[in-house]
């Protein structure tokens, strides 16, 4: 930008330099020329009239003794010098020298001026005097003598330093009035070539502001009216770039919101299959995603398959087939995502995009779905296996013994009610997820429900310890009465289930944590698995060591546990081990305390 303004300021200056030069060099070459020559001419014209006056007056000296007076007053009179020179080139008179040096005055015969005269014509010469030391025009003519006055030649010498310094004076003074003329030229060009430079700046430094994305200045002024429409065109394109820039930068905005706004992630990637970005998802199914950028989708999750089918994506996006290709990963993470590849059209720098959609619940409800069918299938088979076989064993029998027929309706009648229990808790259990089956939420006390439940166990009790460190003194909560018997019945009886017969405790106490009382039941059985932790509270789901356990149950109470806490504003989890003890099992009843909700 500097270096395109200085060469214009440059080419200006110069450009008028030369303008200037030819508009008054010429001329004042010309005027030196013409006034010269003038000067000159009418300076030898001056010296001739002086000469003819000259010679007019000496025309009326009558005796040659006069002569040097009468030439030594005209000279004063006339301001020239005048000498009379024989033919022979002797001075007889010079009125620049004193009448006794005169004879002194070498001989000028060889005078140009003088040999001039002698042949009959004017002589005039321009040349240095040495007598009086300064330029002289020399104007010579043969004088034919009068009287007593021989014949000679008269010449006279007028002095051109007047003339030189009036030349001289008028040459200096046109010349400070030419170099004041140039200066002030070039002062009003540079001036110009400032404003015209300034200007241009302006809108190269408006451009680059422009370029670097940072706002545009508005020209303020204009140097010229010739510049005036660019400035206002630049202002108008000015106004009219960042209203678009204003409108990319919404729609960009807008574009990043709805980018960031998907719980699917989403990756861009370059036509050479490098990692650009992605939105706020795929930085949360990738940390450090940012970190990966201009790399391959295999460095950023070691799955050939994915890279595969991106490179799949980009060979498709060559041969002109936009068409999206969908594969099936699972992460580290134990996440499943359904990745669908879309190849970028119209656009050289981007080459495809890739769409994570998070399908682990998906998976997840698929699995519990399998596993509630085998479950179901399991749970039912046994007892109608049983029944199946008893009542096939009574029916091939010709006579009945009625011990042995009684045992096995017995039988029969056990199944029948197990599969009856089993379908009572599997409706149960739909009308609590539907919200079916909404509780009447009163004030209850924890101590009472916990006694309630335990009471029932009495048919399975074995040689147990219980300890029930609920105090009458412990907050009440809201909660429907029957529905947390039935809670801290199905904890107390896997409890009791589970406990070894030697040494068995189980422990009961409860603790205030903000608005909610926390009830734990501790045991002392064998634990349960980490891995099985998070899925007790399925439906049918039961730790494989117990699948085919002689123990009881229909596997669903824990599930109906779960949704009667969720429809209380409550929760249910599990500890294991005991963090105390490092043995057994800890269930944990979290529910809102009776004063700090509201009755519905």
């Amino acid at each position: 930008m500097t270096t395109t303004t200085i060469s214009l300021r440059l080419r200006l200056l110069l450009s008028f330099g030369v303008i200037l030069l030819l508009a008054l060099g010429v001329p004042a070459y010309h005027l030196h020329q013409n006034l010269g020559q003038t000067i000159e001419r009418e300076a030898k014209e001056s010296a001739l009239r002086d000469l003819q006056t000259v010679e007019w007056m000496l025309a009326g000296v009558p005796a040659r003794s006069e002569l040097g007076d009468v030439l030594r007053d005209l000279s004063a009179r006339m301001e020239i010098r005048i000498t009379y020179i024989a033919l022979d080139g002797t001075v007889l008179s010079d009125s620049g020298v004193a009448a006794q040096r005169v004879g002194q005055l070498e001989n000028h015969a060889g005078r140009p001026e003088v040999v001039q005269a002698l042949n009959g014509g004017v002589g005039m010469a321009l040349r240095y005097s040495d007598t009086l030391n300064q330029d002289l025009l020399y104007v010579a003519r043969r004088f034919a003598g009068n009287g007593e006055l021989p014949a000679g030649v008269v010449r006279v010498a007028s002095p051109q330093s007047q003339m030189r310094k009036t030349l001289d004076r008028l040459y200096g003074r046109t010349g400070w009035i030419y170099a004041a003329s140039v200066l002030l030229a070039f002062g009003l060009v540079s001036l110009t070539s400032r404003q015209v430079a300034r200007a241009i700046s302006s809108v190269a430094q408006a451009a680059a502001d422009i370029g670097q994305g940072g706002p545009g200045k508005r020209i303020r002024f204009s140097p010229s009216t010739e510049m005036t429409p660019l400035v206002q065109a630049f202002n108008n394109m000015l106004e009219r770039i960042e209203s678009n820039m204003q409108t990319i930068l919404k729609q960009k905005m807008e574009s990043e919101a709805v980018l960031n706004g998907m719980k699917a992630g989403l990756i861009v990637l370059d036509g050479r299959g490098h990692i650009l970005r992605g939105n706020y998802a795929a930085q949360e199914i990738f940390p450090g995603l940012s970190t990966f950028a201009g790399r391959k989708p295999m460095e950023l999750c070691l799955l050939q398959d994915l890279q595969d089918a991106c490179d799949a994506a980009l060979e498709k996006r060559k041969a002109g087939d936009f068409s999206q290709i969908n594969v099936v990963v699972a992460l580290q993470s134990s996440r499943s995502f359904d990745v669908s590849i879309v190849p970028i059209k119209g656009d050289a720098e981007l080459g495809a995009i890739m769409v994570f959609h998070d399908i682990t619940e998906i998976r997840r409800v698929e699995q519990i779905r399998r596993d509630f069918v085998a479950n179901v299938s399991h749970e039912l088979r046994t007892p109608l296996t049983s029944i199946k076989g008893y009542a096939e064993t009574l029916l091939g029998i010709d006579s009945y013994d009625p011990e042995q027929t009684r045992s096995f309706l017995e039988v029969i009648q056990r199944n029948a009610n197990h599969m009856n229990t089993m379908l009572d808790e599997l409706l149960q259990l739909s009308r609590l997820e539907h919200g079916k089956q909404r509780p009447d939420l009163v004030s209850v006390e924890p101590a009472s429900a916990l006694y309630s439940a335990w009471k029932s166990c009495h048919p399975l009790r074995k040689d147990i310890e219980f300890i029930n460190d609920l105090a009458p003194s412990t907050p009440a909560v809201r909660a429907n009465f029957e529905q947390l018997v039935q809670v801290f019945r199905n904890v107390l009886e896997n409890a009791v289930k589970y406990v070894p017969d030697g040494g068995a405790m189980i422990r009961a106490h409860a603790e205030v944590a903000g608005g909610d009382l926390a009830i734990f039941i501790d045991d002392n059985g064998p634990g349960i698995p980490a891995e099985d932790q998070g899925r007790i509270f399925e439906r049918f789901y039961r730790v494989e060591k117990d699948r085919n356990s002689s123990i009881g149950g229909t596997g669903l109470g824990l599930a109906i546990c779960r949704h009667i806490m969720v429809n209380h504003g409550g929760r249910i989890t599990v500890q294991s081990p005991v963090p105390e003890t490092g043995t057994g099992s800890r269930f944990i009843i979290t529910l809102p305390l009776a004063g700090r909700i509201s009755e519905e």
